[in-house]
């Protein structure tokens, strides 16, 4: 019977390494670990100076990301500058707006269907009657 292999100890200091090179993404950094994303996370609760290494490597590319709009911005790309007035400038009124209205510009209209399951035959045999005379006057008018 052939020996299977057997994974290496998971460490800090491979933990770590894995972290870095995916990002700070643990699920990643599990795979290439070759452990399951969960054995990742408990291992990194055991030990908070990995979870608080893995928070700063989540930071520094944040700070990467963050370096890139302001390039961006610099830049004239407009649709970053957009972007970044919607998130960052609304205090100055730069706010994406939607305005939605119902027909011919009114106002929006709403129906709200019952629940009938919870009426008792009584109260849909009502609501049948009421139905039906509807009706019936509508086809008058249309006659």
């Amino acid at each position: 019977m052939a020996k299977r292999g057997r994974r290496p100890k998971l460490t800090i200091q491979r933990a770590k390494q894995a972290i870095e090179q995916a990002g700070g993404i643990r699920t990643v950094a599990a795979e290439k670990l070759g452990v399951h994303r969960t054995t990742l996370f408990l291992f990194m609760k055991r030990h908070p100076a990995l979870q608080a290494f893995a928070d700063d490597v989540e930071e520094v590319l944040k700070d990467i990301a963050e370096a890139r709009v302001i390039q961006a911005i610099r830049a004239g790309d407009m649709p970053t500058v957009r972007w970044y007035m919607e998130l960052k400038g609304k205090d100055r009124g730069y706010v994406r707006r939607v305005e939605q209205t119902g027909a011919g510009g009114g106002p929006v209209e709403h129906t709200q269907k019952m629940d009938l399951s919870v009426l008792t035959d009584e109260e849909l045999e009502i609501l049948l009657r009421a139905a039906e005379r509807r009706e019936a006057k509508a086809n008058l008018k249309a006659a």
